[in-house]
Parts: structure tokens; C-alpha cells; sequence
């Protein structure tokens, strides 16, 4: 049986946890923080959605019709920042050296938490985000 030195596995575990989602940790955030790693398709929703939400099967279906054919067009197309919950830069925009810590979702859902809005649907209420509030 080969042996690995302390440092290598140590090293691989870290990795590992790295890549998992934390416990109560939200879809969006999740997929968010794994956009850092590279975008490949759907691989971090589904893989969110493997690990954490395993009945939201309709995922794969749902996120393109709503312009969210890989991760990255998911953070661009179905979730959308809640820019009161984060800091702004000098011109207004997201700080994105400056990410809360997620606000924590129930297990078993994909729904984002307070620091992100979903988008319902193009084809109910024209493609508007959740709880969002109209501009009056």
C-alpha cells in the first residue's frame, strides 16, 4: 500500500473542502465563490445542486430559459445582486473584493439568500427578479 506524506493529503483535503459548498450556504453564493475556479457549463449548479438540493431536478431545464446556460451566465442572467447587502465601490458598482458572508438558506433549496435576487421567469412578469423592487 502506497503512503502519501502528511502534507500532500492535508494539502488535498483542503482542496476538497474548498470545492464543497458550506453547510448553509446558498446556490448563488456557492456559485458565485466557484466562478474563481473556471466556468464549465452548469458544473457548480449542478454540483450545488447534488450535493445540497437533490429534488431540484427541473434545474438543468430552468436555468437556461432564463439565459443561465453555463455558471457564469447563471450569476449574470438568473441571479442578480441585492446591492444593498454589499459595499460600492467609488462609482457605484458591486465591490467585489468585498463579499459577504452568505445569509444562509435552508437545506435542500436553491433559492438565493438576501444577498441576491432570482429571476422569475422571462415569461412572468417579464423576466423580473424576486422581491426586487420596481423603480418607481
Amino acid at each position: 500500500m502506497e503512503q502519501y506524506p502528511d502534507k500532500e493529503l492535508e494539502d488535498a483535503l483542503k482542496t476538497v473542502r474548498m470545492l464543497l459548498p458550506w453547510r448553509h450556504e446558498c446556490l448563488a453564493c456557492y456559485v458565485f465563490r466557484m466562478l474563481a475556479h473556471g466556468c464549465d457549463g452548469l458544473k457548480w449548479s449542478k454540483a450545488y445542486r447534488d450535493m445540497r438540493a437533490p429534488r431540484a431536478t427541473a434545474l438543468e431545464r430552468k436555468f437556461p430559459e432564463l439565459g443561465g446556460y453555463c455558471d457564469c451566465e447563471v450569476m449574470a442572467n438568473v441571479f442578480h445582486p441585492n446591492d444593498a447587502m454589499w459595499e460600492l465601490d467609488d462609482e457605484g458598482a458591486i465591490d467585489e473584493t468585498r463579499i459577504p458572508q452568505c445569509h444562509s438558506v435552508r437545506l435542500g433549496t436553491i433559492q438565493p439568500c438576501g444577498l441576491w435576487f432570482m429571476r422569475t421567469g422571462v415569461q412572468w412578469g417579464g423576466g423580473m427578479y424576486r422581491n426586487a423592487r420596481k423603480a418607481s
